[in-house]
C-alpha cells in the first residue's frame, strides 16, 4: 500500500541513500525505485519557492512522490487528490525542448484520465521555475509559478484511500486483438521499452535503401504483439504492409484489417493460397514466427531478398505448442540469417510479478520467489469429479472469468473434450484476457526434478505442458487453477503458495 508523503520533510535530505531510504519508508512503495541527485535537488527547489510563496509545509503533506503504475511503467513525480481534483507536477532539473513536456503531460492525461476527477496538469523547469500546464486543448501554456501555488493550497485535503486501488494495469494495457477499437483510434501508449524498440527498427528501415530483416524477441506478457501491430500501423502509412499470424485469426483482427488502410492481416495457413502474393507488399511483419512452417519461412525469406522489401519477424521460442515447432526450430533460422539488428522485450507489462512468479514456478517447482509473495492474484481449487469441475467453471465464468481449454485432436477422444471452453489454447495465440481459468489432471505430473510434464496428448505433435503456459500467461490479473482427481499435481501445486516457515 502506496503512502502519501510530506514533499518539504522529504526535500531536506540532501544524500541519495539516506533520501532513498527515507522515502520508502514513508511512502511504503515496494518498488526499488533510485531518486538521483539532481532529482532531490529539483524537488528542494520547488518545496523552497513554494515556501516562499507562502505555502506552508502542512499544505505539502499528502503528495505521492515518483510514483509508477504498476506493470505500465508510467511514472508521475508528484500526484495528489481530493474526491475531485488530481493535481500533477513534473519536475525538470533543466530546459528541455517543449515538444517533450507537451509528450509528457499529455502521457499522464491518458493515464489520469479514467479517475473521473478534474485534472490539473503542470511541468516545471526547477532551475527557472519555468512553469507549463496542459490546456484542456491539449496546448501547452506558459503560466506563472503562482497558479502553482494556488493549486498545491487548493488541494489540501488528504485523499484516504490508497492511491494503489485507483491504477488497474487492465485499464490502460490495449491488446490490438481483443480491444482493436482502441487501437485503431490509438488509444494507448507504448512503454519506453517498446517506443526505444520502434524508433531503432524505423531508423533501421530509413537506412535500408534495399531489402532488411529485423527479429523482435520477447517471453509473453512484455508487449510484443501491441509493438508489431503498432509498427505495421506506423508503416502502412508508407505503403502496402502484410501481417502473418501463425494460429487463428480472431474478430479482431478482422476489424483492424478492414479499418486501417493498407494495413493487411492473414494467417500464415492462407499463404498455401494462389491468390496471395508476397511481392504485392513493402513491409511483411510475421506475428509468432516460430509457429510458422519451413516452407513459408523460406517463401518469405525468398520474397524479402527478391523483391527488397522489409521483414519483422516477432518469436517466443518458450511458447512452443508442438513437436514439429521444437523440429521446426524457427528461431535460430531466423538468427542464421541474419537480420539486421534483434531487439528483445523483457519487462513484464501483462501479469503482475505475483502471477509471473506463479506461472514459473508452476513450470519448476525449483524457482521458488526470492520474496514472500502472497499470490492473491491466484485461485487453487481441487474438484474430486468431472462433475465438480464443471461447477467450478460456472462459479468462475459467472465471475467473469474466461475459461480457456486444451486445443484437442480431430481424432482422438480428450481428456478436456467434456468441458465447453470459451477458447482453447490455439486461438488464444497473441490474446490477453484480465481473468483466466484453467482445468489440470492427471495428463500432468511433475517429474524427479520438480519440472511440469504431461503425459502425450491424443494428437501426438501437442504438448501439454506447453499448451497449459500458452493458456496462463494470457492472464492479466486473476489466474484460477481447477486441480482435477489428482491428489498429487495438487499437492505440489499447492506447495508454490505455502508460507515460508
Amino acid at each position: 500500500m502506496t503512502r502519501p508523503v510530506n514533499i518539504y520533510n522529504l526535500s531536506r535530505i540532501h544524500e541519495e541513500d539516506p533520501f532513498n531510504i527515507v522515502e520508502r519508508h514513508h511512502s511504503q512503495c515496494k518498488e526499488l525505485l533510485r531518486t538521483q541527485y539532481h532529482e532531490i535537488e529539483s524537488l528542494r527547489l520547488l518545496t523552497d519557492e513554494l515556501l516562499k510563496n507562502d505555502v506552508t509545509i502542512a499544505d505539502m503533506d499528502g503528495f505521492f512522490y515518483s510514483f509508477q503504475i504498476p506493470q505500465i511503467g508510467k511514472e508521475f513525480d508528484l500526484l495528489k487528490f481530493t474526491d475531485k481534483l488530481c493535481l500533477n507536477i513534473e519536475l525538470k532539473s533543466v530546459s528541455v525542448p517543449e515538444e517533450q513536456i507537451i509528450e509528457q503531460l499529455l502521457k499522464s492525461r491518458h493515464y489520469l484520465g479514467h479517475l473521473g476527477k478534474r485534472l490539473r496538469l503542470y511541468s516545471v523547469v526547477t532551475d527557472t521555475m519555468t512553469c507549463y500546464k496542459l490546456s484542456l486543448n491539449d496546448e501547452l501554456i506558459p503560466v506563472e509559478f503562482d497558479e502553482i501555488v494556488g493549486s498545491v493550497k487548493r488541494i489540501s485535503d488528504d485523499y484516504s484511500d490508497t492511491i494503489d486501488n485507483l491504477f488497474r494495469a487492465s485499464d490502460y494495457l490495449v491488446s490490438p486483438l481483443n480491444t482493436p477499437a482502441r487501437f485503431i483510434q490509438g488509444e494507448y501508449f507504448l512503454t519506453q521499452a517498446q517506443e526505444q524498440i520502434k524508433k531503432n527498427i524505423l531508423n533501421g528501415i530509413d537506412a535500408a535503401f534495399f531489402g532488411a530483416f529485423f527479429h523482435l524477441t520477447g517471453k509473453p506478457g512484455t508487449g510484443k504483439t501491441l509493438l508489431l501491430y503498432d509498427l505495421a500501423k506506423t508503416l502502412s502509412r508508407n505503403g502496402k504492409t502484410l501481417i502473418i499470424h501463425c494460429g487463428k485469426l480472431s474478430d479482431g483482427q478482422y476489424k483492424i484489417r478492414k479499418e486501417i488502410e493498407q494495413l493487411y492481416i492473414i494467417s500464415a495457413r492462407q499463404l498455401r493460397n494462389e491468390d496471395v502474393s508476397l511481392a504485392d507488399y513493402n513491409y511483411i511483419l510475421v506475428d509468432e514466427t516460430h509457429r510458422i512452417y519451413t516452407s513459408q519461412f523460406e517463401a518469405i525469406c525468398d520474397s524479402v531478398r527478391t523483391h527488397d522489401q522489409v521483414c519483422i519477424f516477432s518469436s517466443d521460442p518458450e511458447q512452443i505448442l508442438s513437436n514439429a515447432e521444437k523440429r521446426n526450430d524457427i528461431v535460430n533460422k531466423i538468427k542464421a540469417i541474419p537480420p539486421d539488428a534483434e531487439y528483445t522485450l523483457s519487462e513484464k507489462i501483462r501479469t503482475n510479478k505475483e502471477l509471473h512468479s506463479f506461472i514459473v514456478c508452476m513450470k519448476n517447482l525449483n524457482h521458488r520467489a526470492r520474496v514472500p509473495m502472497d499470490y492473491s492474484s491466484v485461485e487453487l481449487n481441487y474438484a474430486n469429479t468431472t462433475q465438480e469441475a464443471q461447477s467450478m467453471l460456472e462459479y468462475y465464468r459467472n465471475k467473469g472469468y474466461t475459461f480457456i481449454n486444451y486445443s484437442k485432436s480431430n481424432y482422438e477422444e480428450s481428456p478436456y473434450s467434456a468441458y465447453a471452453e470459451d477458447f482453447d489454447t490455439h486461438h488464444v495465440i497473441g490474446q490477453e484476457f484480465d481473468n483466466v481459468v484453467m482445468l489440470m489432471d492427471s495428463s500432468f505430473y511433475y517429474d524427479e526434478n520438480s519440472v511440469l510434464q504431461g503425459i502425450p496428448h491424443p494428437n501426438p505433435d501437442y504438448l501439454y505442458p506447453n499448451l497449459f503456459y500458452q493458456g496462463v500467461t494470457r492472464v492479466r490479473e486473476k489466474l484460477a487453477i481447477i486441480v482435477v482427481n489428482a491428489p498429487e499435481l495438487f499437492r505440489n501445486v499447492v506447495s508454490i503458495v505455502k508460507p515460508t516457515e
